[in-house]
């Protein structure tokens, strides 16, 4: 998904506190003008370096070295229920995080919770975009369905269900057995009023036992059942 706006005046005048949405915004325009087209995500997000890492969330050989540390002091319950930071900021600590492990589930979803609730896709204080976010979350594991489900989820929220089915059948290609992936595509032909399909996932999800009764209920109540 892109968040771009219309910059009118003054685009060329760049100083070291410009912001980085603005630089971005230049960089698509003058793209544009040199007749490159509009850029990708992994045009303008580029890739996250570290000393150390970024270390893949689902690698045991990196989670068994790192991810304790890190979350004692960067990824508390605080800040996973996004009441107050726990070293720094509230961002500075989702982002610490995500710098170690960009593919952090929780930390991600918890991200995505503090976009919607600020209404940007750039929460206060954050380097970059949230789409950077899921870029890098990709990179350092191509085959890690959830950030996906992830992503669709926000996609969703955001309104844009066509980015989000596009994230959930990426998911379901990658793990096809994955309920949440599942649940999240009935929630979505759901949404789209396409009841058969969203009866389909559904079944598929609770069958794998997942917990969750929503999309059973709305379902239930479109005189869909799923029975036992």
């Amino acid at each position: 998904m892109n968040y771009f706006f219309l910059v009118s005046r003054r685009i060329c005048a760049v100083s070291p506190s410009t912001p980085l949405k603005l630089l971005t915004i230049m960089g698509l325009l003058i793209n544009l003008l040199l007749g490159g087209g509009i850029a990708s995500a992994a045009d303008w997000c580029g890739t996250l370096q570290r000393e150390r890492g970024p270390y893949d969330y689902t690698n045991p050989a990196h989670t068994s070295r790192y991810l304790r540390l890190v979350e004692a002091h960067h990824f508390t319950e605080d800040v996973r229920t996004l009441r107050r930071g726990a070293s720094s900021y509230l961002i500075g600590d989702l982002e610490y995080t995500l710098n170690w492990f960009p593919n952090h589930h929780a930390a991600l979803d918890t991200l995505t919770r503090l976009a919607l609730r600020e209404g940007t896709p750039r929460p206060r204080g954050s380097r970059v975009e949230i789409t950077c976010r899921f870029k890098w979350a990709r990179d350092v594991n191509p085959s890690d369905a959830m950030v996906r489900v992830i992503h669709a989820n926000y996609l969703m929220r955001t309104g844009d269900q066509a980015a989000a089915k596009e994230q959930l059948v990426k998911a379901s290609e990658l793990d096809s057995e994955n309920p949440e992936a599942h649940y999240n595509m009935g929630l979505l032909f759901y949404r789209l009023s396409e009841y058969e399909r969203a009866l389909s996932h559904a079944k598929e999800a609770y069958s794998a036992g997942y917990p969750l009764p929503g999309l059973r209920n709305l379902l239930e109540g479109r005189g869909y059942a799923l029975g036992q």
